[in-house]
């Protein structure tokens, strides 16, 4: 058991390093940007990578999740033809929304309160998006663990300085977003050659059938393809509407510190999920006792870990944060809270995830969002951006309690399937 864990420990370490160099990327933006912006105009950035979050699922239907549920299953040459299928979904699909973005883009900026002319990079950043984290996907459970943080990398530091140079010129929040598509781009080629390379892609391949069923499970598993992005997207809408974009900016800065924390959180379920997915399919004796003793302990060094990040941000934020954001401060401790309610509803939903319960991981992603939305509102109106944060935290533990009731269901006793299940 003590290897088992200390494996495990190791490999959440190296994830969290690895995604820690994208995650690390808002901080060192936040240590430039909350010095050369106005928090107005920070608020705008904050907005639109919320947006871009929140298209992210719509671009690609979640598909990268089909990828986790299969991806044991499929052979060298079906892997292939999924690839290709996803490659063409997420290609048809943004080059829709382009359109719409192009045609409707007066009306799509007064309703997210985002510059008309800058809409549609809102799609192409997505599009960039969720191929860069597709080909992510594959090679975290292929195994490629050097692929992986060597996309980080390049993508991350590609666009740091080409943000660094175009900021300190002047171009203020549009110097981002440019930088930002342009360290995707590069990422996204690199990735894209490798993953052809490795499944041998040779055009043209017969992919409609696959693309099909794709399509099929991607409209059924939307809602809980959103359960991530749609929360901070509603939260920041509803504060720009409301409160205004310097609220929103305020927001944003908070939030990165609960992003911190989701770093350590996404570092332990890239190095669990692929575990736990051949441990619940290998006929062992163990098999309960070690998934018990891994799930456990995340659940309650979970809080820990959050008061370790929240003690550990009363010492940074003054320093990272320019003052005219120093308001800020006081929200952290919220959007810290916030990330840990979220973390106990997507450790739930990973033992759905192997199920294949795609409905039940919906309907408690769907009340996540709806309950959030309505909670957020009226937190605006009465609490202002604390009332918001608090809203998230209770509509994440709420869906949390939902989808361990699936939990139980599924699994007979807590996850715990019995042996012709697994």
């Amino acid at each position: 058991m003590y290897k088992l864990l200390k494996r495990l420990a190791g490999i959440s370490v190296f994830y969290s390093f690895a995604n820690s160099i994208e995650a690390l990327s808002p901080f060192l933006l936040a240590l430039l940007l909350t010095r050369f912006l106005q928090p107005e105009e920070y608020g705008i950035w904050v907005l639109f990578v919320s947006l871009v979050a929140f298209l992210r699922p719509v671009v690609n239907l979640t598909i990268q999740d089909a990828l986790k549920m299969n991806f044991y299953e499929m052979d060298k040459a079906r892997q292939a033809t999924f690839v290709l299928s996803a490659l063409y979904i997420s290609g048809s699909t943004a080059l829709i929304l382009g359109l719409i973005a192009l045609i409707f883009n007066d009306t799509l900026s007064a309703l997210v309160k985002f510059p008309a002319p800058w809409i549609a990079s809102i799609v192409v950043t997505t599009f960039l998006y969720v191929n860069l984290h597709f080909v992510l996907t594959f090679n975290q459970f292929a195994e490629k663990r050097g692929r992986f943080i060597g996309l980080q990398l390049i993508q991350s530091l590609c666009g740091f300085a080409v943000i660094l140079v175009l900021v300190y010129t002047g171009w203020n929040w549009q110097g981002v977003v440019i930088g930002k598509i342009a360290g995707l781009i590069i990422a996204c080629v690199i990735g894209v050659v490798w993953l052809f390379r490795d499944l041998e892609l040779k055009l043209p391949v017969s992919c409609s059938r696959e693309i099909k069923d794709l399509l099929k499970f991607g409209l059924l598993y939307l809602p809980a393809g959103f359960g991530l992005v749609a929360v901070p997207l509603t939260d920041r809408l509803i504060i720009s509407h409301i409160l205004g974009l310097g609220e929103n900016g305020l927001y944003g800065v908070a939030a990165l510190f609960g992003s911190a924390l989701f770093v350590a959180i996404s570092g332990f379920q890239y190095a669990w999920m692929p575990w736990l997915f051949q441990q619940l399919r290998e006929p062992r004796s163990d098999y309960r006792k070690e998934i018990s003793v891994v799930s456990l302990g995340f659940l309650l060094l979970l809080p820990v870990a959050g008061v370790v990040f929240y003690l550990v941000s009363l010492v940074v934020a003054p320093v990272l944060i320019g003052a005219s954001f120093a308001s800020s401060f006081s929200l952290i401790p919220w959007a810290i809270a916030g990330t840990v309610a979220m973390g106990y509803f997507f450790h739930n939903q990973a033992f759905l995830h192997f199920k294949k319960a795609v409905l039940p991981m919906s309907i408690s992603s769907l009340n996540c969002i709806v309950l959030n939305l309505y909670l957020s509102y009226y937190g605006a109106i009465h609490y202002g951006v604390a009332g918001v944060l608090a809203a998230t935290i209770v509509a994440f533990l709420t869906s949390a309690v939902i989808s361990g009731v699936f939990m139980t269901y599924h699994y007979n006793v807590f996850a715990f399937p019995r042996r012709n299940e697994a």
